[in-house]
């Protein structure tokens, strides 16, 4: 490849505000691929990771999934039956030819482009892939650099030609399917999409905003890092040693989400009494010994796209008020069973009035923390107070619309 190729897209994305360049990033997104980069050397520990060495069913079920995920989160209609094995055999295809180590040139992508399937109505393809090529052989973290491929293709299908009808092209397979690519290239998973996350989210990220590449750095960590956690939750066949302990780090998150939300409680039950003042909030704790908390630590990992481990380690906001109940569980649980002295901080909540009991929390796979055995809770504490005030506000909301 032409030197003057990457010079040449470095130049123009930088001016667009995606520079590929990760000193540029924030101190922040530093922090993040440091995050994942330690989880990803727990699943090449277990195991030798790569993509690729993942049993065939278990590839096509990651593929199902991403079609599924993808359309519904584009607002498309599930396909036939027909048209779904197409476009997994399609991502199965380019999984298998990544294996046999297919170069990337600008033929390669301009094939793979042509046989990818497209949602309808179909987008125009670039006649020119240099600058998609040029984007995937960016010198960057490999986050960073699926992150730029993805912003780059989906800005060569803008110019191509937009249709007037369906989804944008940051939604469409194409961008997606390079963006996993470059992924496997790097033995990382590709991403976990999710119906279930904020399209807004992903306008932001990767539509027109100042800082493109900040934003979808960060939106795809979070995809890849479900994407390794749900395969640390597969059978391992490495070294067979034994995986850090997990308890002592759990214990200590533990307790310190116990106590920031006994802090909470006080101007917790203020609010509610302005709009009940029978309505009063008790804190409690447990772990997953009690049944049925079990049930929940399970769902919620099910929902967050891991197998729950035999450790789950519960903090509880139950709100009574007139005429019902709504309890709010704060989990701290073991990754994979056996464990793998990973742990992920998920939440479950749930509102019981006279019409019976419903989930209250619709939240994504990415709506989680996940820590790595060598992590502190000093260290990982500013994201996990984050994820707890948000999942607190989201049950509180919920409710207050219930007493309205």
């Amino acid at each position: 490849m032409p030197t003057s190729w990457l010079a040449t897209v470095t130049v123009v994305d930088f001016r667009r505000g995606h520079d590929p360049d990760l000193a540029r990033l924030s101190g922040s997104v530093h922090r993040r691929l440091a995050e994942l980069d330690r989880l990803r050397e727990v699943l090449a520990e277990r195991r030798g990771y790569r993509f690729g060495t993942l049993a065939e069913d278990a590839q096509r079920a990651v593929f199902r999934r991403h079609v599924n995920e993808l359309r519904a989160l584009a607002g498309q209609s599930q396909a036939t039956a027909k048209r779904q094995e197409a476009e997994v055999e399609a991502l199965v295809a380019m999984a298998a030819e990544y294996r046999s180590g297919q170069p990337i040139t600008a033929e390669y992508l301009g094939e793979l482009a042509r046989r990818l399937p497209d949602f309808d109505p179909p987008m125009a393809l670039p006649d020119d892939m240099a600058g998609v090529l040029a984007a995937a052989a960016v010198e960057a973290h490999p986050v960073v650099r699926a992150a730029h491929l993805l912003l780059t293709c989906a800005d060569a299908l803008h110019r191509a030609g937009a249709p007037t009808a369906g989804p944008p092209p940051f939604l469409r397979p194409l961008p997606w399917a390079l963006a996993s690519l470059s992924l496997m290239r790097s033995c990382y998973p590709p991403p976990a999409l999710d119906r279930r996350l904020d399209v807004s989210a992903h306008a932001t990220a990767l539509g027109e905003p100042k800082d493109r590449l900040t934003a979808s750095v960060l939106l795809l960590a979070d995809l890849v890092t479900v994407s390794l956690r749900a395969d640390l939750s597969r059978p391992a066949h490495g070294s067979g040693a034994p995986p850090p302990r997990s308890a002592p780090l759990a214990a200590s998150l533990h307790r310190r989400i116990l106590g920031y939300l006994r802090e909470r409680r006080g101007p917790l039950s203020l609010v509610l009494r302005e709009l009940d003042p029978d309505a009063r909030a008790e804190v409690g704790t447990g772990s997953s010994d009690d049944s049925p908390s079990r049930d929940r630590c399970e769902t919620a990992a099910a929902r967050a796209l891991f197998t729950a481990g035999p450790g789950c380690w519960w903090s509880s906001v139950d709100l009574d008020f007139s005429g019902g109940a709504l309890r709010l569980l704060i989990l701290v649980q073991d990754v994979g069973s056996p464990p793998t002295g990973v742990l992920a901080v998920t939440a479950d909540a749930w509102l019981t009035t006279a019409e019976g009991a419903a989930d209250v929390l619709d939240l994504a796979c990415t709506d989680s923390v996940t820590l790595a055995p060598t992590d502190s809770v000093g260290e990982r504490w500013p994201r996990v107070e984050t994820f707890v005030d948000d999942i607190v506000a989201r049950a509180v909301g919920h409710l207050t619309r219930a007493l309205h």
